[in-house]
């Protein structure tokens, strides 16, 4: 990896074998992924697959998976992970066959997008009866429009990837939009606070593959150094997680 090369914290934290990056960690992942096993899924499209830890998860499990990551960093790790070539796309330039697939997961990968052609998306690529899978950190009532764009803005430029959406979008919002594309609720859960990176194991990871990473551990410490000042107002996000059925 280059010494120039800038990477965002999720970057930092990808080549240094950090996976799971999203609210709830692994047990989330693990939560998402038997509840799509329900349906006996044969073809799943993953979106925002990153280093692959859910994507080996559904392999496991003899199901084909298309796994979406956009992020080159992340990308090679992916597919030393998965063995197979993975196509630098983006879910929005996605052109996948419509009613092809059987569920779809994202795990902190839609909050970022305009999120009522997302869904229509989704819906189209789904089979009827097909499950979508997601879980993202949404804003609350509390939060107030003009510096939900502001505290989008800073987070994205200083960390590479923004906290939340850029307009404020509540999970009441999401449900609505949702049932609008053509969903039902299976079900849905609110997770607790709390750091994803305070697990012993998970710095246990950090610091057994910092000597072999150097500038990515060191750029991951700037971005905690820099993550200590407070950004978001408390009570302004939350994250939800939840399956829905195409109808």
């Amino acid at each position: 990896m280059s010494m120039m090369k800038r990477l965002a914290f999720h970057e930092a934290l990808g080549v240094l074998n950090v996976g799971d990056l999203h609210p709830g960690g692994a047990a989330a992942s693990e939560y998402l992924v038997s509840e799509i096993e329900r349906i006996r899924p044969r073809r799943v499209l993953e979106v925002g697959a990153g280093i692959g830890f859910t994507t080996a998860r559904m392999l496991k499990r003899g199901w084909t998976v298309t796994p979406l990551e956009p992020s080159e960093v992340l990308r090679r790790r992916l597919r030393r992970r998965v063995g197979f070539a993975v196509a630098p796309s983006r879910f929005e330039t996605f052109e996948g066959e419509p009613s092809s697939f059987d569920a779809v997961i994202g795990e902190s990968a839609f909050y970022g997008m305009d999120v009522a052609s997302a869904f229509a998306k989704v819906n189209a690529l789904l089979r009827r009866g097909g499950v979508f899978a997601s879980l993202d950190m949404l804003w609350t009532a509390q939060a107030q429009a003009p510096l939900v764009a502001q505290i989008h803005d800073e987070t994205k430029r200083i960390f590479g990837i923004p906290v939340a959406s850029r307009t404020v979008l509540t999970w009441s919002d999401w449900k609505t939009l949702l049932r609008s594309a053509g969903f039902e609720e299976i079900d849905s859960r609110r997770l607790p606070p709390g750091s994803l990176y305070a697990d012993w194991k998970t710095k246990l990871t950090i610091l057994t593959s910092a000597p072999r990473h150097p500038v990515a551990f060191a750029q991951y410490l700037k971005h905690r150094y820099l993550a200590l000042a407070p950004r978001v107002p408390a009570g302004w996000t939350e994250t939800w997680m939840a399956l829905w059925r195409k109808v």
